[in-house]
């Protein structure tokens, strides 16, 4: 058991670095795509994520020693098909004629190891069917794909960074690992066909795809502060001018001039497909764009301006700045929170009468939000040949 706790412990560790880094590129192909993230779709994805991550892992840990490596002589590949049953009936104690000895032979690595590798694909094969809508020839085909890649791997040897393999690479393990794919197509379709079908969540993040949450707010925000960020910084670097200066110019420019020119969208918003507008009109006009960011900024400045005034003033005045700085803290934070009962718009957006409204035309690059005659199809895809 230790073999297998230590590929899948350590894919526990890194997998939630992994999540992080992808969540964002992720959420902005989701609200291009499909005008939402949705809680289900994500879960699955990244819980395949997960799978195919321990799965590789549990091909390729433990890693060896390179020298160890060097020093081993081997086999590198068992080539005779269905040799693990051979082993199991003759070198295993099973014994037919005695069934005291059939609980200890599947204790025993003749039987687990053909039972895992059999186990290892059954999450792809359900993945696939369920999710992917792949019919049975091409579960076939990609779980023996992901098995080849797993021993091709395996067989040069975690791809020449060792000096030989370090693990055999067995042609049953081909089999097995492809009938695994398979057993996971039949347990989708005989045991798991109530789950919500591709068509159906699809349908739910349209559904969604005009109301314009927070969350899909951070994410334009998150893309437009990165932005910021690294004009700011290689304007320093080129110019040779104080940081914070720069960034704070920068910042208080960004937003007027782009949502100006974009006509009420920032590269932030545009990517998640929202943009700003009145309250009454379809679009914003060019003075409540300029009231907004002004208000928008107004606050920032405060916050920024005392901030950084902290470290330059003599002790008499830190009293005051740390109170500014609470108090617009405070301010903000309980117009964000109580923003969630009211119509979802801040303090700016409700004196500017502006609000960030869905341009998400229904589909991916515009197409009508109806499902195609492909989507509507709940379960696995049936062969034509």
């Amino acid at each position: 058991m230790d073999a297998y706790f230590l590929p899948i412990s350590t894919a526990a560790w890194q997998f939630p670095i992994i999540a992080a880094l992808l969540t964002l590129p992720y959420s902005v192909y989701s609200y291009r795509k499909y005008g939402a993230v949705s809680a289900y779709r994500s879960l699955l994805l990244f819980s395949m994520l997960f799978y195919l991550q321990c799965a590789f892992y549990l091909v390729i840990l433990p890693l060896p020693n390179p020298s160890e490596v060097a020093e081993m002589t081997g086999p590198y590949a068992e080539l005779i098909p269905f040799k693990n049953i051979y082993d199991f009936v003759t070198k295993s104690s099973f014994d037919i004629a005695r069934a005291s000895t059939w609980p200890i032979a599947l204790r025993e690595s003749y039987f687990l190891e053909p039972l895992f590798n059999l186990a290892l694909t059954i999450p792809f094969g359900v993945y696939l069917a369920y999710y992917f809508k792949k019919s049975l020839k091409k579960v076939i085909l990609f779980s023996f794909l992901l098995s080849a890649f797993f021993e091709l791997t395996q067989l040069t040897g975690l791809f020449f960074l060792y000096p030989r393999p370090y693990r055999l690479f067995d042609v049953n393990d081909l089999l097995l690992n492809t009938l695994g794919g398979v057993c996971g197509y039949l347990v989708y379709t005989r045991f798991l066909q109530r789950l919500p079908s591709k068509s159906r969540i699809d349908a739910r993040s349209r559904e969604r795809s005009k109301r314009v949450g927070f969350a899909r707010r951070f994410v334009a925000l998150l893309i437009d502060g990165a932005l910021i960020s690294t004009i700011s910084t290689l304007l320093a670097a080129f110019l040779k001018l104080n940081a914070f200066g720069l960034y704070c110019a920068v910042f208080f420019a960004y937003y007027p001039i782009l949502a100006l020119v974009l006509r009420g969208g920032t590269p932030g918003k545009l990517l998640v497909k929202i943009r700003i507008a009145r309250i009454d009109e379809d679009a914003a006009p060019q003075i409540s764009i300029c009231a907004r960011c002004v208000l928008r900024n107004a606050l920032a400045l405060v916050l920024l301006l005392a901030t950084h005034l902290i470290s330059y003033v003599g002790p008499r005045y830190h009293i005051f700045l740390v109170a500014v700085v609470l108090l617009s803290t405070a301010f903000s934070f309980f117009d964000w929170i109580f923003s969630f009962r009211r119509d979802k718009r801040l303090w700016y957006e409700r004196l500017s009468k502006t609000q960030n409204t869905s341009s998400f035309a229904g589909g991916p690059g515009g197409r009508s939000a109806s499902p195609t005659r492909r989507e509507k199809k709940d379960g696995p895809e049936t062969d034509r040949s």
